[in-house]
């Protein structure tokens, strides 16, 4: 039944061997569908909490930047958890990638918790310190005190995902991704507008469905890694703390989750500025942040896909074969991206009007995709080769190269350009494409110094040490 189950639901690949272009299009196409259904998710829920009113909508808006912060803890460490079973996998130490399931998930599954009371009690607070209304601060408490008390099904489903994908099974969780997905998608009217025998629970209803929907497949990723069924076996022995592999993960996770976080912080600053242009300028702002979300989608497939593959090649101790799978994935991405640039250059306007008519917007809106269209493929440069430093073990470096990207270039030459030279809108738009182009070039000349290749396992310590 097992093994029926798992070549249903997904296999694991071993990028270690065989063709990298044939590992790097199985790891990274489920990736970048659950990526698009993670998108479905937030979309779906804006849309029928949009038809009971401008409130509700205001209420999720606020409480999103507050849990995306909180999440991004989680996620960060889960990247430490795909690097070291990804090492370990390539090196063929089994124990050892159970050993560090189990740590990966005790350590997140306490964060989860942490952040849950946290969340749970302070909601009121962060929710004021947003600059809620008296009108919308009640909905909005209730529906992040409900995602907040279901946090840890959230972690959970990251956790697995996260895992699996280290251990070079990208399917499984996009599979499971869709079911959450579908259960959030029939529930969601139900429980917003009391259908049937269901209550009416309006904003909240919306959070009620997502807990649920990740409740659901929470429990069957704790299912699949209690039974082994994907190579990983969760046991108990496996939960009781590891301080120093827990170090581990917290040297390796850190620097991960302030990367997630400041890169939330950084649109915001960016809204700041782009608001000083009055509403236009932020409805095409908004609308183009959206299409961007979707041109990188391929790029976040990919960059997961190479930590995958760079580490499980450390692992094995084939450290050229590690290289060129970055490489390759990198320059693909760089031709995908820059032929999807050339397309939106060509026909911005099309593009604009698919979300508004207003001509003011699609003028806006144009310019900037065409003075970005031509560098598309320079930031999924960056995105990409930042996977390869995630697979070593290098997360200070990914970190570093995404701070200096948006913080150190993006957000003070967006100031500069539109207000000190008076450029506007225009030189805002200006500030991405430097931004990328800068940000890109330095990585990948980083990444040819090579220093990442010292991120392989320590065959003594059976431990992951992070370049420093």
């Amino acid at each position: 039944m097992g093994e029926k189950l798992q070549k249903r639901l997904g296999k694991q690949i071993d990028s270690t061997e065989g063709s990298l272009i044939k590992s790097l299009f199985q790891l990274s196409w489920p990736i970048i569908l659950s990526n698009l259904m993670q998108m479905t998710y937030n979309i779906v829920d804006t849309i029928w909490v949009g038809r009971v009113g401008a409130k509700s909508v205001a209420a999720i808006s606020l409480s999103f930047p507050i849990v995306f912060v909180l999440l991004s803890l989680g996620i960060g460490f889960t990247i430490a958890g795909t690097t070291l079973v990804a090492q370990y996998t390539g090196a063929n130490e089994k124990e050892k990638v159970n050993h560090v399931v189990g740590q990966i998930f005790s350590f997140v599954l306490s964060i989860a918790l942490f952040c849950s009371i946290i969340g749970i009690i302070f909601t009121p607070n962060f929710l004021k310190w947003m600059g809620a209304s008296k009108q919308v601060l009640p909905l909005a408490v209730n529906y992040m005190r409900i995602l907040f008390f279901g946090m840890s099904f959230m972690f959970v489903f990251f956790i697995f995902s996260a895992l699996l994908r280290g251990n070079g099974n990208s399917i499984t969780p996009m599979k499971l991704m869709f079911v959450s997905t579908l259960i959030n998608l029939v529930l969601d009217p139900f429980l917003i507008f009391g259908i049937s025998f269901f209550p009416e629970l309006g904003v909240s209803g919306a959070a009620v469905a997502t807990v649920f929907s990740r409740a659901i497949v929470a429990l069957l990723s704790i299912y699949f890694l209690w039974k082994g069924t994907y190579g990983l076996n969760l046991k108990w022995k496996h939960l009781k703390f590891d301080f120093k592999l827990i170090k581990e993960i917290i040297n390796l996770g850190a620097p991960a989750a302030i990367e997630q976080s400041t890169r939330g912080l950084g649109m915001t600053a960016m809204m700041s500025i782009v608001a000083h242009f009055g509403t236009m300028t932020v409805a095409a702002f908004g609308i183009c942040t959206r299409v961007l979300s979707l041109v990188i989608m391929p790029s976040r497939g990919f960059s997961t896909a190479t930590t995958t593959m760079v580490g499980q090649n450390l692992g094995a101790n084939k450290i050229n074969r590690a290289e060129k799978s970055a490489y390759l994935s990198t320059g693909l991405n760089f031709i995908l991206l820059s032929t999807l640039g050339v397309a939106f250059f060509t026909v911005p306007q099309l593009i604009i009007k698919i979300f508004n008519n207003n001509p003011e917007v699609v003028k806006i809106g144009s310019s900037f995709m065409q003075i970005n269209g031509l560098f598309f493929g320079f930031m999924g440069v960056l995105i990409v080769i930042n996977g390869g430093f995630r697979g070593a073990g290098n997360t200070l470096s990914a970190m570093f190269f995404s701070i200096f990207s948006l913080w150190i270039i993006r957000i003070p030459l967006a100031n500069i350009l539109s207000k000190v030279f008076g450029w506007g809108a225009t030189g805002i738009w200006w500030s991405f494409v430097v931004s990328n182009v800068a940000g890109s070039l330095t990585a990948i000349l980083w990444f040819k110094r090579g220093h990442w290749k010292k991120n392989i396992i320590n065959k003594e310590e059976k431990t992951v040490k992070p370049y420093k």
